[in-house]
């Protein structure tokens, strides 16, 4: 039963190793962390307040970092990007490559079963970078928080030595309490020098705790409430809200008898070792004794500006891909790219050529007047450089400038001068989106991309592939509102022999159903299709619309598609062929997120093992008992199929935490290889839970005076 499939294409070089693994814009200099980008959710209402403190929260923690690491480093340049729906004003900047979607730090609503507790995502093992950090509106502006999770600066830090530095909780929510050696029962927390009382306050007034005759420990109504004065300064990862805590456990202060996170996922070293040993400080000798006052900019989203620049070289004649780009760029113009958009079209060969400037993509007539303007025959050598600076042209037609915008390059061709542009590109502020088609596309292609933080995509000439439809389907936007965003549902290619058929079921949930779309795509003669709703409703392909130029036939479900199982059936009536089916669709409720899926690859080297991870969630709520399929596509051609898994074994780190992980093994040598990630509901649907990640710890309360409790 489909729920969704979301493609993702990775390139195997020795750069792109490093790509994966690292954070793009993020970097340390001169001992300050540049590019930290904090992103607003485009849903979050607009309050001048949220940017004060936000600013005010950055510069505590970049001085208590600073203190935390031993003067070693602190944020130096950090940008808070805005969605474009709130009001701007002439100091506000354009962003460059910044986006909601890649940001560090992200302040968006709450999960509802979470509340505003801060928590970083974090996928991989001990000393793996995270994905981001969640801070709430809530969490920001609400200040009788300060005395559950302590100063808003010190909390960031926690956060950012879990995102950074891949360190884990001190504290363990789910055994507050355990017996040491000489069977005293002892809070788990980092350090044991940490002071406080054992209480049971659950009635009003405070007792003695109980022992739970199952466990030999602390009932649950016991609490552990730290002293508010400690002579103690660390740990950071335990308690950062205790007023001395301003140290890391090391290896002389930690505690590796406490069952918490940190001793399980790195055998048992304290958080500090674990940071020592990170590439930060590996490459960060000396101490800073400079100011450590981070240049804050606010810069704000605008509206999706993008052009497609195209190769139409004589390459394109062959395998049939010029029609197959028609077809794939054709369902990205009417199906995927945002209302509201601003399109323009290059195509290049030796030459280039503006076949349309920017058009505002606000109604279906303008969608099909791009369209016709895709090409339809080719020639030529190729000279990319020569498509991207014409791009850039097109691009700089709605403000001046480049700054945000997009392009999406596919080619086919080798060209020993793309690297001329690769400092022009980079400069332009524009995220260059690559989609190598076949097997000799340029090299140097993903490094365009790298150098722009834009995505790698790759496309094989494989006859039951999908790849290059999967490809353009995945240029979604990256601002944040799912609402705007294009779900593939069903994504699947066939040679089918004469007389042959396939079939398949799309499950279509109550979150989606707006702007549906079933494609089919052929080669040589148009197949026979049969639609059944949900309902019993019988669609045939009278019901679709036939463009025999591109091969195509599409139909749009009016208004809001049914909930439910959707079952198709192609049959071949000609001669062998390769068909496809594509469906898409868009979310009905812009404040009911739909299930979403993303992809995650780590690599740190190729000695290291390659880990796939695949999150699945509906908002913040992780989705479990989901079965998650990957299928590669290797540079051999030979497809590599696998199940990912979300059982806290192997590559996974956490049990039903909504993201399904696996080691990649089949790594056959150098080239590009291409991923389909399939996710269905297994027996029955799938289930909803609340996210547990790295998060700062809740303080029930503070011992002062030696008796009294305070909340």
């Amino acid at each position: 039963m489909m729920v969704l499939g979301k493609p993702f294409n990775v390139v195997f070089t020795c750069l792109l190793c490093t790509y994966i693994e690292s954070s793009f814009g993020l970097s340390l200099v001169d001992n300050g962390y540049r590019d930290l980008v904090i992103a607003i959710k485009p849903s979050v209402k607009h309050n001048e307040m949220l940017l004060e403190k936000i600013q005010a929260m950055i510069t505590d923690a970049s001085l208590y970092l600073h203190r935390a690491t031993k003067n070693k480093v602190y944020f130096s340049d950090v940008k808070i990007l805005l969605p474009s729906s709130w009001p701007g004003n002439s100091s506000i900047q354009r962003p460059t490559t910044q986006s909601y979607e890649k940001a560090n730090v992200i302040i968006a609503e709450e999960n509802p079963q979470y509340g505003d507790t801060p928590y970083t995502l974090q996928y991989g093992g001990c000393g793996a970078k995270g994905r981001y950090i969640h801070l709430t509106p809530g969490f920001i502006l609400n200040d009788s928080l300060l005395p559950i999770y302590g100063k808003k600066g010190p909390l960031f830090v926690h956060e950012w030595a879990h995102l950074r530095w891949g360190v884990f909780n001190e504290y363990n929510e789910e055994m507050p309490f355990y017996r040491a050696i000489n069977g005293i029962i002892e809070a788990t927390r980092c350090t044991k020098e940490i002071t406080g009382s054992m209480k049971d306050c659950s009635s009003g007034s405070c007792s003695n705790c109980k022992i739970d005759e199952r466990t030999g420990l602390y009932d649950k109504r016991c609490n552990f409430y730290p002293h508010k004065v400690q002579a103690a300064s660390s740990s950071i990862m335990y308690n950062q809200g205790l007023e001395n805590v301003v140290e890391f456990c090391d290896e002389t202060t930690h505690n590796t008898d406490a069952p918490n996170m940190q001793n399980q996922m790195c055998n048992y070293r304290s958080t500090w070792e674990v940071i020592k040993e990170s590439e930060d400080f590996k490459n960060t000798s000396s101490t800073h004794n400079g100011s450590v006052q981070p240049t804050i900019t606010i810069v704000q989203a605008k509206g999706r500006v993008l052009c497609l620049v195209l190769d139409i070289s004589g390459s394109m004649n062959r395998e049939n891909r010029i029609n197959r780009l028609r077809q794939a760029a054709e369902i990205f113009l009417l199906q995927v790219v945002e209302t509201g958009s601003q399109v323009g079209i290059v195509t290049f060969n030796s030459g280039a050529m503006i076949k349309t400037q920017l058009r505002t993509v606000n109604n279906d007539d303008v969608r099909k007047d791009l369209v016709k303007l895709l090409p339809t025959s080719a020639g030529g050598g190729t000279n990319i450089c020569r498509g991207v600076r014409d791009g850039f042209q097109v691009l700089r037609a709605d403000d001046g400038g480049t700054n945000g915008d997009e392009i999406i390059l596919l080619t086919d061709g080798e060209d020993g001068g793309i690297s001329s542009c690769f400092k022009e590109a980079e400069d332009s502020g524009t995220k260059i989106h690559t989609i190598a088609l076949g097997p000799n596309a340029a090299k140097e292609l993903e490094e365009l991309s790298r150098r722009t933080d834009g995505l790698q995509l790759a496309a094989t000439d494989k006859v039951d592939s999908n790849g290059l439809i999967d490809a353009f389907t995945g240029l979604v936007s990256e601002n944040g509102d799912l609402s705007q965003q294009a779900i593939q549902l069903e994504s699947l290619g066939r040679s089918i022999d004469k007389g042959g058929s396939f079939s398949d079921i799309i499950s279509i949930d109550k979150t989606i159903g707006n702007n549906t779309h079933f494609v089919v795509t052929w080669e040589n003669i148009k197949p026979d299709v049969i639609l059944h709703a949900p309902s019993g409703k019988i669609y045939t392909q009278g019901h679709f619309k036939s463009e025999y130029a591109t091969h195509t036939a599409r139909l749009q479900i009016p208004g809001t598609a049914e909930a439910g199982d959707w079952r198709y059936n192609i049959t071949n009536s000609g001669q062998k062929q390769k068909v496809t089916m594509t469906v898409t669709s868009r979310a009905v409720d812009e404040n009911v997120a739909p299930v979403t899926v993303n992809p995650r690859v780590s690599w740190k080297d190729p000695k290291s093992p390659m880990v796939i991870y695949v999150e699945v969630s509906q908002g913040f709520l992780p989705v479990l008992n989901a079965k998650v399929i990957i299928i590669a596509e290797l540079p051999s051609g030979v497809p590599d199929e696998h199940e990912l898994f979300d059982n806290g074994l192997g590559a996974d780190t956490r049990r039903n935490d909504g993201v399904y992980s696996r080691y990649f093994l089949n790594i056959t040598g150098r080239g590009r290889y291409s991923f389909m990630v399939r996710v269905e509901g297994i027996e029955g649907p799938s289930k909803l839970t609340s996210k547990r990640g790295g998060n700062a710890m809740y303080t029930p309360g503070l011992t002062i005076d030696g008796n009294k409790y305070y909340l």
